[in-house]
Parts: structure tokens; sequence; C-alpha cells
């Protein structure tokens, strides 16, 4: 436990080193080019499916059994303990992220627990003052066959409240971790037992002759006057052990060898009360929406049950769990978690808008029809100015109407030959998407000048991606002039 919780707090200073190196570079998933600080199109809310599998362990608080059989004599009854668990679970969680970076968040949910083990009782022996069929007061004597089993399958059901944490380190890596209670809402104990009991009886007489009675000898060593029912006496006097209980069993009195239980089935059930769940895991983001987390979990619950009067077997054939001997059962599972993050955010894919329309201004006069002349040399025009954009945009500013204006003039005179549209953008956020934002970008420029009269065929359009940048992309205002649209216009000398 304290090497997880040493764990997550190593990953979390981490986080902080990671943001001090490079603060612009936080990684969200949807994220292209310079994102503001706070992304407007993640609504924080995400949707978590885990599955887990690991080992279960038990502490156990149990009863003394032999103080519940009268005048115990002999008493070797050996206190169970749980072996060979395994756990199973999946979970669905629903998740909401707040802040500026969307690292904290909160989260519950349903979490369903399959749980599997047994348990051990090496030694059960005792020998108490009982009362048999014809009231008659003797000493019965109790011996399992082996150690006693009971194999046990657990139905586990939990809500989760929790607190969350993630960040990104890269585009493809980040850290996320859960931390909380779980609320217990069933513990259900499947139980079978293939155990095998001896039921064995030594009688006591006291009395003179007429008023002899039964009594209990409460002696650990049994009188040589006893009247011996056990599969010793028969053994040392040549009888058959099997048929001798038998013939007895049958005349009434309360004795079986090898008897499995008529009940060695059923199940029990425990109260639960507030648990525990830790679960840090590396992320791997798939896409902008969807990322794998890879890690551990350790989940702490504690059950109660009321034991009562009780006693594993007393009559030939019956049977009590040992889950009714156990008063607290303290349980412990540690083990790996595969988790699917999914993150209902909007989609970060540019729309561009109507590019805002200037004031009407007349159109020019058609152009009187000419006879070509010869061609001429030509020479490349470079309008003023680049034409910028917004973080993200393919969306005509207001600020570039005056630049296009002047180009929409010069392209369609007579002298003009082609327009070349060279689209940009900075380098952060993913290349490819980057190449297709440029491409958008000259064409946004090209629709504009086909608005103002400039015939599509002499338009090309190429978009460069961040290739080269008229300025740093280290700094935000060296991005800012690489986010842009260069035009150049062709013409006869």
């Amino acid at each position: 436990m304290k090497k997880l919780l040493l764990f997550f707090f190593a990953l979390a200073a981490a986080q902080v080193k990671a943001q001090n190196i490079n603060p612009e570079g936080d990684y969200a998933p949807a994220r292209n080019e310079e994102a503001p600080a706070h992304d407007s199109l993640n609504t924080g809310w995400y949707i978590d499916i885990n599955a887990t599998g690991g080992g279960l362990w038990q502490s156990l608080r149990t009863i003394n059994q032999a103080a519940y059989y009268t005048n115990a004599l002999n008493a070797n009854i050996s206190r169970p303990e749980f072996r060979n668990g395994v756990s199973r679970g999946l979970e669905v969680q629903g998740a909401y992220f707040f802040g500026k970076k969307r690292n904290f968040g909160v989260g519950s949910g349903l979490m369903y627990m399959y749980q599997e083990g047994d348990y051990y009782m090496d030694n059960f022996h005792v020998e108490y003052r009982s009362t048999d069929n014809f009231t008659n007061t003797f000493r019965q004597v109790l011996t399992s066959n082996g150690r006693v089993k009971e194999s046990v399958r657990i139905h586990n059901l939990n809500i989760p409240v929790v607190f969350k944490y993630q960040v990104c380190f890269s585009k493809k890596v980040g850290f996320t971790a859960d931390a909380g209670f779980l609320i217990n809402l069933l513990q259900r104990n499947n139980y079978s037992t293939n155990t095998t009991f001896d039921y064995e009886a030594i009688y006591k007489y006291s009395g003179s002759q007429g008023e002899i009675v039964p009594v209990y000898d409460d002696s650990p060593t049994p009188d040589a006057d006893d009247l011996l029912l056990t599969k010793s006496y028969a053994s040392a006097h040549g009888l058959n052990s099997q048929a001798y209980i038998n013939d007895l069993r049958n005349r009434g009195y309360n004795v079986g060898l090898g008897v499995r239980p008529t009940n060695n089935s059923g199940h029990v059930n425990y109260d639960g009360s507030i648990g525990l769940l830790l679960r840090p895991a590396i992320s791997l983001y798939l896409s902008e929406h969807v990322a794998l987390n890879l890690g551990m979990y350790y989940t702490y619950q504690l059950f109660t049950h009321g034991t009562g009067n009780y006693r594993m077997t007393d009559k030939v054939g019956t049977y009590n769990s040992m889950l009714n001997s156990i008063s607290r059962a303290h349980n412990h599972s540690l083990g790996v978690n595969i988790g699917v993050r999914y993150n209902f955010r909007r989609s970060a894919a540019p729309q561009p808008e109507p590019a805002p329309e200037p004031e009407v201004e007349p159109e020019p006069e058609p152009e009187p029809v000419v006879v070509p002349e010869p061609e001429e040399p030509q020479e490349e025009v470079d309008v003023e100015g680049p034409i910028l954009f917004d973080v993200n945009k393919a969306t005509i500013k207001k600020q570039a109407v005056p630049i296009l204006e002047k180009a929409a003039r010069k392209a369609k005179s007579r002298k003009a030959t082609s327009v070349e549209i060279h689209g940009y953008t900075d380098n952060t956020g993913d290349p490819a998407y980057n190449k297709e934002l440029s491409k958008k970008r000259a064409a946004a420029v090209k629709n504009y000048l086909t608005r103002k009269g400039v015939k599509p065929g002499k338009m090309e359009t190429v978009g460069h991606g961040p290739k080269n940048p008229a300025a740093t992309n280290r700094t935000q205002k060296g991005r800012t002039q690489n986010r842009r649209v260069i035009l150049k216009l062709k013409s006869q000398k």
C-alpha cells in the first residue's frame, strides 16, 4: 500500500516538472497549432470502463468454536484461513474533470467483482455434553476426516466515489489515477464443501442396581466402564467399524462414520461498509476521444457478520458453514487494471466561416474585347503584406480585406496572367492536420477573390503546412506571423 502511494505522488510531481519545461506543450488530444489556455472544445465529461484482475487475501477475526459446545473436552479446532484467492472485476464510471487543464475531477459509477478462494480448517475435533434421542445425557465425539475445506465464490457489488487526476506528458502518453471510497451494496458468499465427519458417542452410567442413569463423563480419558460407541472400540474387539456404527445409528443413536453433510452448499451474506480504492495507470492516447489506461489497482473492504450460537455440526448430517464463524473479514485485492476512457469533447476540426463582406463597391466596366498581343516576358508581383489567420482557423479577417481588394483589382487587369495562393501554418499540432489547414486557408482566399470577379482558371492554391516559416515558431509573435497566406501575381512586362 505504501509503495503504491509513493508511486502515485512521484508521478504527480513529474507532471509539474513536465509543465515547467514546456508550458505551452501540454497535450490535448484534439489540439492543433497553438491552443488557448482553456480548451473550449473539451466539455469535461468522460466515461471510464475498467477491467481488473488480481489476487485476493483476507485477514479474519473468528470466534472460539469450542466455547459453543457445552462442557467441551479435548477440543482441537483450528481457526479458519483464507487461501488461493483471486479477484476479477468490471467497472463503469462517469467522471467530470474541471479547471483550465482538466487535471482534476470526480467520478462515480458501479463496480462488480467476482472473487474465488478456499477456506481451510486444518483440524476439527471436539467432545462435549449432549442429549440423545432418548433424552439420555452422553458424551458426543465429533471429528472431521482430514481438514475442513470450503470453496467460495463471492459476488461483490459496490458504488465507487473517487477523486481523479490526469496529466499528459506528450501527445501519446499521460498518467491518470483514481483514489477514493467504495460503498458496498452486496457481499454474497456461495460455498460448497466435500468434507465428511465421524460422529461417535461415549456413555457413562452411575447409580445402584435398579437406579442406574447415564451421566456425562467430564474426564479427558473415558472410564474403563464407559460404553464406547466408537470405531476404535469396534476395531479393538474385532468388529467391522462401519457395520457396528451403522447398526447403532439405525437404533437411534447419534453416531455415523464418514458422513457427508446433507446441506453441503449454500450462501452466506456479509454486511459491508466503506472501503478504499487506489488505481494509478499510464494513459496511451488512441485518438482525440479515446485513451487506453494500463496500470494497477488496490482495494480494501471491511465486512462484518453476526456469529450467533455457532456449531459447525452436532447432529448427524448437519453442517454450518465456517463463514458463519467469521465475525470480521478484511478483504485486500491487488492486481492489474485495463481501462478505456472516452472524452465527450466536440470536434476540433475548423469550420471556415464566410469572409466578412466589405462595403459594396461598383463592379468595373467590362473590358473591351481586344486583339491579343504577342506574348511578353512575365514577372511576379507580390501583393503588399501577408494575409494572417487566427489559431486553428481558415476564416478571412477584416484586417485582410484591403489587401484582398487590391489583389482582386490587379488580378482582373488585362496584364495579369495567373495568381499563386500559398497557405501556411505554424509548427504546433499534428503535421498532417496542419497541411490540410494550410490548404483550407489558401482555398478561403481563392473563394474570396472569385466572388470579386477573378476568374478561377487564373488561380492556383498550394498548402505548405508549417514549411518555410516567416519567423521563429518559438514565440507567440513568431507563430502569429507564420499563420498566413501569401499571394503571388504573374503579369506581362
